[in-house]
């Protein structure tokens, strides 16, 4: 029969213990193992306390990081998906548009209809105001919002004035005001994407 090894080990210590902290030197102490508890068959004195006080929290750290990165996922493949079928549906659509409809026509509310394109300009840009005044990166939604709205409007002021001077006063309007003006509100929110505190 071979010499019988022994470890010392400390003892098998409470769940109020390892929780508290309240432990003195001697509960500290080590002790010597009975042949008993060297057997494979029972578990180091300690251990299941160790590991039951430690899994709780690794436990709710992956639940939290999972219940944050899952959502996120899901919008962003959900918004890929609403993109994708947006693009592919409105190409073939310009095609039918362009053979479809007339080349001019009456349009009523004429006058309604620019005055509520600038009506919302002036509310991009000063809502675009309020927020960088409180230092929000919120502001980078209503600037991107204001340059698609100055594009429309650079858009639709050349192509729907009349041949002449109208025509070039419409372009050079464009290309003095609306379009510098839509180039910097992009700048503006790509900046404040990048770098939200600088809001």
């Amino acid at each position: 029969m071979g010499m019988m090894t022994c470890e010392l080990l400390p003892r098998e210590l409470t769940s109020r213990e390892l929780t508290s902290g309240e432990l003195t030197p001697r509960e500290l102490t080590p002790r010597e193992l009975t042949p008993r508890e060297l057997s494979p068959r029972h578990p180091v004195p300690g251990a299941a306390a160790l590991q039951a006080a430690a899994l709780p929290a690794s436990a709710a750290e992956d639940t939290a990081a999972q219940d944050t990165v899952a959502p996120r996922l899901r919008h962003r493949r959900l918004g890929r998906l609403v993109a994708l079928a947006v693009g592919v549906f409105l190409l073939p659509w310009c095609a039918v548009l362009g053979m479809t409809l007339p080349a001019g026509t009456f349009v009523p509310n004429w006058s309604l209809a620019w005055v509520g394109l600038d009506f919302t300009e002036a509310v991009a840009a000063l809502l675009t105001a309020v927020l960088l005044s409180r230092g929000s990166p919120r502001a980078s939604l209503s600037a991107m919002a204001g340059a698609a709205l100055l594009f429309a409007d650079a858009w639709f002021d050349v192509c729907t004035s009349a041949s002449g001077l109208p025509r070039l006063l419409a372009i050079g309007e464009a290309l003095g005001v609306e379009l510098p003006l839509a180039a910097a509100a992009i700048w503006l929110a790509v900046t404040l994407t990048r770098h939200p505190g600088q809001g």
